[in-house]
């Protein structure tokens, strides 16, 4: 198969027969970025948790939002941009032939109004972004129907819970990651159906379980033991009763025992012809982490119901998309951002129920547009073939957005979360110029210890500005978040919410490249993304299912 080097990163890279018959069925040429460097360059559009205090530039009330006042974009808040008292296409311009179409449309960009968060339906859920009918939450993002919770990202259905990861359908959880249906789970990872679980992974349908991996259908286990209901209760008074010390002590125990017991070299169920990671009820797809009932799809992360799509990120029901990042109900979109219940959109972004656009920004039930400037729909096909044809000449079309294009600095993005960067390293490569070290408020740190035991915290603790012991910046906790450690006897955390989130998302990050390794059991060569030091002994999904499950 040739070989391909990469344009940013100077790395080879295949381009697979398949790919190439993709390429041709969407009419775009083969990608010159290798596939971690599209992900992550698709990743530097996108903006999730860094949110600043700013006025709307229509009403001029105070809000939140996702960019920052320097900035040089207009930003309205939700209830203006949503109404109308603004057009999109009054913005709209010509297309220069004999200037970059990318350069353009950053003209573009800076002048159209951009919607200041992603929230729909919020309800005493100021401080949340891409987040949908959520009630009495903060800093949630990127998920939906969720009530009374905070510091998650990626949950789905749930209540009462704070700092999870990719958590659904679940009530009183916390500190879990790629759990579902859980109820009183703590510092757990692959567990589903499972309540009063703790420091566990991989377990399925188990209750009152501590310490444990690979466990299904069992009742009072500590480190995959059985334990009377009395001696099962006495060690959870003594390792879980409030004490930080002692619930450190327990998860470092409960880590080294995973590394004793068999693992699965990747999470893929229910699918047919997949090769990725954590893979749900899938068809021909490959390059995949994170997915769930996806069909014919290449390099993808965080899909659900989409098929034919290649470099597609945060997607649901949809298909023919290729270097699309986030949205829903689309189909046939190239090079965009944001796009929502919407037919043959090109190198746009944030487009609601709209088709055939191209190089359009924020814009709402509109057809036939260029650069926000309304055609005929035959002046617009001749137009559209006319860029088409400037840019492969140009080398941009079939490209992503250039890094140059983001409105974010690099430095606030979910880039920067998947791919970290110094400030000397983003200066000094494609993504270079785009960083914005925003001075944070000078605070003063209080004077005061965190009680080793949250019976011993009292409510000054929230008047408190404390420290995190990782990054060193200043975090509080709030209302909501103490009453549910001292409900359920949980220390208080000694790291800000952000390095709290970065080492979960880190299990979801640093586990997207597969390996060869030798099966446990029938000593097979086996792709794995786990690393012999993490887990020393995993098995092929036929072994697992053999003898595990």
């Amino acid at each position: 198969m040739p070989q391909n080097i990469c344009k940013n990163c100077q790395a080879s890279f295949e381009i697979a027969p398949d790919d190439f018959s993709f390429y041709e069925k969407i009419q775009v040429p083969p990608p010159t970025w290798c596939p971690q460097c599209r992900l992550q360059r698709r990743l530097a559009q996108r903006n999730e948790r860094s949110l600043y205090k700013r006025k709307c530039d229509l009403c001029g009330e105070s809000i939140i939002a996702m960019y920052s006042p320097n900035k040089p974009y207009k930003v309205y808040c939700p209830t203006c941009w949503h109404g109308d008292g603004w057009d999109a296409l009054s913005y709209g311009r010509e297309y220069d032939p004999s200037r970059s179409f990318f350069d353009q449309l950053k003209e573009l960009q800076i002048a159209v109004p951009h919607l200041s968060l992603w929230q729909m339906n919020a309800v005493n859920s100021p401080w949340i972004n891409y987040e949908g009918d959520d009630k009495n939450c903060y800093l949630n993002f990127g998920g939906h129907l969720n009530e009374d919770c905070a510091y998650n990202h990626y949950n789905l259905k749930t209540r009462d819970c704070i700092d999870n990861f990719w958590l659904m359908k679940s009530e009183y959880c916390y500190e879990n990651i790629l759990c579902e249906n859980d109820y009183k789970t703590c510092h757990s990872i692959f567990c589903y159906d499972c309540r009063d679980t703790y420091a566990s992974f991989d377990c399925r349908n188990c209750s009152n379980v501590i310490g444990c991996s690979g466990l299904r259908h069992k009742q009072y286990h500590i480190f995959n033991q059985p334990v009377s209901k009395e001696e099962y209760e006495k060690f959870f008074k003594e390792n879980l009763g409030g004490s930080y010390a002692k619930l450190q002590s327990l998860l470092q125990k409960s880590h080294e025992f995973w590394k004793t017991q068999p693992q699965r070299a990747t999470f893929i169920e229910k699918s047919v012809n997949a090769s990725g990671h954590i893979i749900n009820a899938s068809k021909n797809v490959s390059e995949a982490l994170s997915v769930e009932k996806a069909e014919d799809s290449k390099y993808i992360l965080y899909l659900l119901e989409t098929k034919d799509s290649y470099d597609t990120s945060s997607v649901w029901k949809s298909e023919l998309c290729y270097e699309f990042l986030g949205g829903m109900n689309a189909s046939a979109i190239i090079g965009s951002t944001g796009t929502i219940d919407a037919l043959r959109i090109s190198y746009s972004h944030l487009l609601i129920n709209c088709q055939d656009c191209f190089g359009c920004i924020n814009m709402k039930k509109k057809k036939y547009c260029i650069l926000n400037k309304q055609y005929s729909s035959e002046d617009y096909e001749k137009l559209r073939d006319r860029i088409v044809a400037d840019m492969k000449t140009r080398g941009e079309y079939g490209e992503f957005f250039p890094p140059s294009f983001s409105p974010y600095s690099y430095d606030e993005t979910i880039a920067c979360e998947w791919f970290p960067m110094t400030k000397e390293q983003v200066v000094g490569s494609a993504f270079g110029g785009n960083w914005d070290e925003h001075e944070s408020s000078s605070y003063q740190f209080s004077d005061y210890q965190i009680p080793d035991d949250i019976k011993d915290v009292g409510d000054d603790i929230l008047e408190k500005v404390l420290k995190c012991e990782k990054s060193g910046k200043a975090y509080r906790i709030i209302p909501m978040e103490l009453a549910f450690y001292r409900r359920f006897g949980i220390p208080i955390p000694r790291e800000a919410p952000f390095e709290r989130h970065r080492r979960r998302l880190r299990f979801i990050a640093d586990h997207r490249v597969l390996a060869p390794c030798t099966c446990g059991a029938c000593k097979q060569s086996v792709p794995s993304v786990y690393s012999d030091s993490e887990f020393p002994i995993v098995y092929c999904e036929k072994c697992y299912q053999r003898e595990i499950i």
